[in-house]
């Protein structure tokens, strides 16, 4: 009854703080959320840590259902989430479905952070054959030293050799990590793994003092040489004999440090797990599965095949299954029915065998069984991964027939509304049917109804009240509901409503929009996501809005980064008008040009002019007819804005680049490259620190740090979106300003972060390519400054030189794809990563 009261109050609390506390609380007394509850709530825009603590706080009746659900879900979720999910599948779970870890491993846009989480869970999931994999990723030198180093140390608990990753350890012993490896950290883990495959080499190197501590105990316990040669020997003589009291503590102080363990003998270890079996030593026994890492593989599987006491091979089993492959598991299971078959007590002693192990004694075959099925689905992903595919995880849908009927609705909505499926309406009258209903059919005669029932529903739910509400286009009512909720301070609730009243596309809505951008409960980062959905509506009629708004905020100082990118992505939605007035003298003026005479004119102002797109000549077509118009019309210019011929000149670049560069740049988005080089910075995560010192040292670079002005927040803001970029998202570069910043971060050819040549541009030197993303920048700053406060008709004089920097810049642009085309042409573009 608590329970149900409990996940009533989360639903029914307004704030994130409130509902984060009964989260915590809820799991603190081992009370649970529904599964079927839990699922719905993941799918709506909260804040990360409440979708981590709703997880924590989710369980299911049926473990097997819980598991299908977390591991069938994990790539839909925010990295965070997924890697919280990992560790809840990993403690909560049976494991039964480790195999669906794998194809995890093997995606290119899988981030850093589950990786290492799923390197972390090792023997919960894909064990030996995950590390095996994982040693040839890849881009495995674009991970970071903690990273690396817990490689190196899952490699030589699991066994598995590599002349790749020896090297690395070497090179993190020597200290040649970029700053941001943690060397207390990272070192025990090197220095293990070379102890084990070159220890010669760990002797002959120099104590580096500020590790001195590290280092010493590990030297130490490797200066006697052959040091488990006497180990062995004093462990070999407790095989065959009955145990006294001493012999634990004989086998704790002579058990063999982790890189010499692979001169374990099977003997040994089965007499160990005898003994075990017995109940004696009982220290021994809570010790973790890590006390036997570092056996070779093919030591323990011989063990293991050769015993004869099925309870002995249950346990060793269960504790040392995941060092072996998946076929030696097959082995070891065939050995164990064959032994089971001649004892009494089987069912007993497989009550204690894992159910990883025991859900596939009898599925081998297939056919219609849940754990059939399971089998049936590893067979096939094993199959893929070991062909270096990765596919798409669908589960099972063991979870979703754990909904109870009176959720059905609610589950339908979700489904319907997040996931964009086509399901059939739910009959009756609630407030999920009819929020189904003016989904798919959002009518404005429902919105009054639709209200009444939204405000008796609990206030988490309003949600998506408010992102229905979004679905009536070009309703004013729709509009006037969300007024309701302007003055919340969740952000989730915020984020719903500008972005329904986007979506309602009304003058009114629009203004409302506008509205938001100096609202005192409205962070920065939303003001900026506002001013992205304005840019997607006709925002010529809200011209006097924007102005207002950005004279809001002159009262800031123009120090604030986040203020000046604000002020900038207003002034990108300015329109610039032709303010011309025909004078009385314009009779006398002479003929106006044709299309053929303009292109004659910029023919000779823009080389190559003949081969741009005939959008952009239209633009600069436009930006020309208007510069002849001032000139024509003399001193009659009285106080007009020239602004226009800047205006489309931008545009007319604008256009260029999107042509130009735009696929280029998705396609090594699409390779997983740059994310994985930015999640190893921090970007994914994030870390705040490590990307103040990123974009510290890309805005202290020479001719980077001559640009007024240069937009930290534009940087940071791009790199964060490349990190989130995951198949079917769109992703573009908004500006001129944003692709400088490409081309800054990923093709200059010196990179301390290893960026550098990611998008290689061949065909500038450094420098050169600096000055140009200078340029670049320079000209998106002058025209939203001429967008924001006029370029005046005293300044008219100066048109010369802006049209000579849109020449210069369209032939910078020329030169770079040039190059790209040359690259693709002779096949030297590869697939990198």
């Amino acid at each position: 009854m608590e329970e149900a009261q409990l996940v009533d109050s989360y639903l029914h609390s307004a704030h994130a703080d409130d509902r984060l506390r009964i989260l915590h609380t809820m799991r603190e007394k081992n009370m649970w959320m529904p599964i079927s509850l839990s699922a719905d709530l993941l799918k709506l825009k909260l804040n990360p840590d409440e979708h981590i603590a709703i997880l924590r706080s989710t369980s299911a009746k049926q473990r097997l259902a819980f598991e299908d659900y977390l591991t069938s879900q994990l790539m839909r979720w925010d990295q965070n989430v997924a890697s919280a999910a990992l560790w809840e599948w990993a403690l909560r779970t049976d494991c039964i479905m480790w195999h669906r870890t794998l194809p995890l491993s093997l995606s290119p846009l899988t981030p850093q952070r589950m990786r290492y989480t799923l390197l972390d869970l090792a023997w919960f999931g894909g064990g030996f054959p995950l590390i095996q994999k994982l040693v040839d990723m890849d881009g495995l030198e674009d991970m970071s030293a903690a990273f690396i180093s817990l490689l190196c140390f899952r490699a030589l608990q699991f066994g598995v050799p590599s002349d790749r990753v020896l090297n690395f350890a070497k090179r993190g012993i020597e200290g040649s990590y970029h700053a941001s490896s943690v060397a207390d950290k990272t070192l025990p883990y090197f220095l293990a793994y070379v102890f084990r495959f070159d220890p010669q080499w760990a002797k002959a190197q120099k104590v580096n003092q500020s590790f001195s501590g590290i280092w010493s105990q590990f030297m130490n316990a490797n200066q006697e040489g052959k040091r488990w040669e006497k180990e062995l020997t004093i462990l070999n003589k407790l095989v065959g004999r009955k145990p006294d009291a001493k012999d634990e503590a004989t086998i704790l102080e002579n058990w063999p440090s982790i890189w010499d363990r692979h001169h374990i003998e099977a003997p040994i270890l089965g007499w160990l797990f005898e003994q075990l079996a017995e109940k004696k030593f009982p220290i021994i026994a809570e010790q973790s599965w890590e006390f036997f890492a570092g056996v070779q593989p093919q030591i323990l599987q011989t063990m293991l095949l050769t015993h004869t006491r099925p309870e002995v091979l249950v346990l060793a089993l269960n504790v040392v299954g995941p060092f072996l492959d998946y076929n030696a598991q097959l082995k070891v299971l065939d050995h164990l029915k064959k032994l089971l078959t001649s004892i009494p007590n089987a069912v007993e002693v497989l009550t204690s065998l894992l159910p990883r192990y025991s859900a596939l004694l009898n599925a081998e075959a297939g056919g219609t069984s849940v754990f059939g099925k399971v089998f049936e689905e590893r067979q096939q992903m094993l199959a893929a991964f070991n062909k270096d595919k990765s596919g798409e995880v669908k589960g099972l849908g063991l979870w979703e027939k754990e909904f109870p009927p009176q959720d059905v609705s609610r589950h339908t909505f979700f489904a319907i509304a997040y996931h964009d499926k086509k399901l059939a309406e739910p009959k009756g009258d609630d407030f999920w049917t009819s929020l189904i209903a003016a989904w798919k059919n959002p009518s404005p005669d429902r919105i009054e109804a639709l209200s009444t029932k939204a405000r008796q529903a609990p206030d988490l739910f309003q949600i998506c009240f408010i992102d229905t509400l979004g679905r009536f286009h070009g309703s004013d009512a729709a509009a006037l509901k969300l007024l309701d909720f302007i003055r919340s301070s969740e952000e989730p609730v915020l984020r719903s409503v500008i972005h329904a009243l986007q979506g309602i596309g009304t003058v009114r809505a629009s203004q409302e929009l506008v509205a938001f951008l100096t609202r005192p409960n409205v962070s920065a980062n939303l003001q900026l996501e506002i001013t992205q959905l304005l840019h997607e509506l006709d925002v010529s009629h809200l011209q006097a809005e924007l102005r207002s708004a950005l004279n809001d905020l002159n009262y800031r100082t123009m120090r604030d980064s986040m203020l000046i990118e604000l002020r900038d992505a207003i002034s990108s939605l300015l329109v610039v008008e032709d303010h011309i007035k025909p004078s009385p003298s314009s009779s006398n003026l002479p003929q106006q040009p044709t299309t053929i005479d303009l292109d004659k004119m910029l023919a000779q102002k823009i080389d190559r002019y003949e081969q741009l797109s005939s959008e952009v000549k239209r633009a600069l077509r436009t930006a020309q007819f208007f510069h002849l118009q001032v000139e024509q019309a003399g001193n009659s210019l009285g106080t007009i804005d020239l602004s226009p011929a800047i205006d489309m000149q931008y545009k007319a670049l604008e256009l260029s680049f999107r042509e130009k560069f735009e696929q280029h740049c998705s396609d090594i988005i699409k390779q997983g490259i740059l994310q994985r080089k930015l999640d190893v910075i921090g970007y994914a995560r994030p870390i705040p620190s490590a990307m103040d010192d990123f974009e510290g040292y890309i805005e202290h670079l020479p001719i980077i740090n001559t640009i007024p002005f240069f937009s930290r927040f534009k940087l940071r803001k791009m790199l964060r979106a490349i990190c989130q970029f995951r198949p079917g998202k769109r992703f573009t570069l908004d500006g001129l300003k944003a692709f400088a910043i490409f081309f800054i971060c990923f093709s200059r050819h010196e990179c301390r972060y290893g960026l550098g040549k990611l998008f290689n541009i061949t065909s500038m030197n450094q420098d050169q390519l600096l000055h140009f993303c200078k340029e670049l920048h320079v000209f998106q700053d002058f025209r939203n400054r001429a967008a924001h406060e006029g370029f005046h008709p005293d300044a008219s004089n100066n048109l010369d030189s802006i049209w000579k920097s849109t020449a210069a810049i369209i032939q910078g642009m020329f030169i770079i794809s040039d190059g790209l085309e040359g690259q693709t042409a002779k096949g030297s573009i590869r697939k990198i990563g």
